[in-house]
């Protein structure tokens, strides 16, 4: 182990970065949302944090090369890692009341929470290189051997990460663990002896111990207080595909729960079990308007679950019509059944055994692209946070769609936008990427300002070959309007005074 000591430091801290890296996308979303945008800031200030610690370290090697200087690093580290949660929430807070600009935030947010972790963790490889450099003649094997090392452990802390540590453990709850991993690490440098580095290192250990013991049982008794309607909490929860918050609200006599997913309000339910199937968000209301079509709507295919407002709505009202879910996120799912009434309508109306509604876990347009499948209408409600899923906006999905309907049958959209000339450009982009399709497609706004051009708000986009005769239709003029592609989607650029 002994021979081997340094290796495996190298291939554990990597892995950490990594690790980090993705965490920053979890710390920075319920304020900055999920796009590529803050994938860009984070990845950005990470490299130029691991760039700087490099550097640096490269001087620290030449002057004086120690492995003591390995171990104040991981010291170092291991205490700004733990340091992460305790301060995140003020700094981020901060940060939005200062930069509305959601780049610039990210950026920002980013230097301030991670750059510093990520750089000191940069400057342990250049200074094991040089420890392991036994004479100039194998100065190549041994820094690609590092190297070789180093990459594999990213690799195996993206996927661990990725795929398994962060859908199952919190993300502060992670950080701790990672500063803890980094005090451990300590100890495979040298022999712990009973000095006072130990003795820091120990302390450090059992703070994060305590810090995460904590983390946790507070999140799960603000589970039991958000189930029980109290309107001071939020309780998190962290998936595969985002970071998820619970929490009430109280309007007049009414008490709602609401699901946001990164940064969008996903969902919302009454939290009063008599209430508990009725629709709360406005624009949920106008996914009715199927029923103005010329056929019988019986199959219903709704993709994007979160809350499952409108699936329990239409189940507990058309108790003679089926719906298929497709939602993403199995934990989603599980959340819903657990906060916003979903097993209880599972229960209700026995649909384990009727099949009247069938919840599929899986990608919308994964699903469209092999479905066979023919429905009466699709209703999309997909986001990712608070933006459209942008690979169910393009005209190659819109054909799988297309191809997925009866005769007849009626698909609808929701869209957040307004009529203002520069708000409005997905809505025309997509209504004119529908209209390559459909032989007719309505824009219906859902509030009762529809004709201001500045009022931000939710239309719903009614795509058939049919003919309605719909209440409140606007037109857009469409000239010069994109049509969306798989190869060109800029849903993000589209969008940018509103999302």
């Amino acid at each position: 182990m002994k021979k081997y000591r340094f290796e495996t430091i190298i291939f554990i801290v990597n892995a950490i970065y990594m690790i980090l890296e993705l965490i920053a996308s979890r710390v920075l979303s319920p304020y900055f949302g999920n796009s590529n945008m803050i994938w860009t800031s984070i990845i950005g200030i990470i490299l130029l944090s691991t760039s700087v610690g490099n550097y640096i370290g490269g001087v620290i090697a030449d002057k004086k090369n120690s492995s003591s200087n390995v171990k104040y690093l991981l010291i170092f580290s291991g205490f700004l890692i733990m340091l992460i949660p305790l301060i995140q929430g003020k700094i981020l807070n901060a940060i939005t009341s200062i930069f509305s600009d959601i780049r610039i935030g990210a950026i920002i947010s980013t230097l301030f929470l991670f750059f510093l972790p990520s750089m000191t963790i940069g400057m342990i490889s250049p200074i094991i290189v040089k420890l392991k450099m036994e004479n100039l003649e194998n100065v190549g094997k041994i820094s690609g051997n590092i190297s070789a090392i180093a990459t594999l452990g990213s690799i195996v802390g993206t996927f661990l990460g990725g795929f398994w540590l962060l859908p199952n453990i919190g993300s502060n709850q992670l950080l701790f663990i990672l500063a803890i991993i980094m005090f451990l690490l300590i100890f495979i440098v040298e022999k712990p002896k009973m000095d006072k580095i130990t003795i820091i290192i120990t302390i450090c250990i059992l703070l994060s111990c305590l810090f995460f013991y904590i983390y946790i049982t507070i999140n799960n008794l603000n589970g039991e207080k958000v189930l029980k309607g109290d309107l001071n909490t939020r309780v998190n929860y962290d998936t595969q595909y985002g970071k998820v918050v619970i929490y009430n609200t109280k309007q007049g006599d009414n008490i709602y729960r609401h699901m946001m997913i990164d940064k969008g309000n996903e969902s919302a339910t009454y939290i009063d079990e008599e209430k508990c199937y009725n629709l709360t968000y406005e624009y949920t209301k106008f996914y009715d308007l199927m029923f103005e079509s010329s056929i019988e709507i019986k199959d219903c295919l709704m993709i994007g679950g979160a809350g499952y407002s409108y699936p329990k709505y239409y189940i507990s009202n058309y108790t003679d019509k089926n719906m298929d879910v497709v939602e993403i996120d199995e934990d989603v799912t599980e959340l819903a059944k657990k906060y916003f009434y979903l097993d209880k309508l599972i229960e209700e109306y026995d649909l384990e055994n009727n099949k009247r509604l069938n919840i599929i876990t899986e990608d919308g347009r994964t699903y469209l692209n092999k479905n066979t499948k023919k429905y009466d209408a699709i209703l999309n409600d997909a986001f990712s946070g608070s933006e459209p899923a942008e690979t169910l906006t393009t005209i190659e999905a819109v054909q799988k769609i297309h191809d997925s309907l009866n005769e007849n049958g009626v698909y609808l959209t929701n869209i957040i936008s307004s009529l203002d000339e520069n708000n409005s450009k997905f809505l025309k982009a997509e209504v004119n990427t529908l209209n390559q399709v459909f032989k007719n497609v309505y824009i219906v706004p859902c509030n009762n300002n529809g004709s201001d051009s500045k009022n931000i708000q939710n239309f719903m986009v009614v795509a058939t070959d049919d003919t309605l005769e719909l209440d409140n239709t606007i037109e857009l003029n469409l000239n010069d309007t994109i049509i969306l592609t798989d190869n060109y989607s800029p849903v993000v650029s589209l969008t940018p005074d509103i999302i």
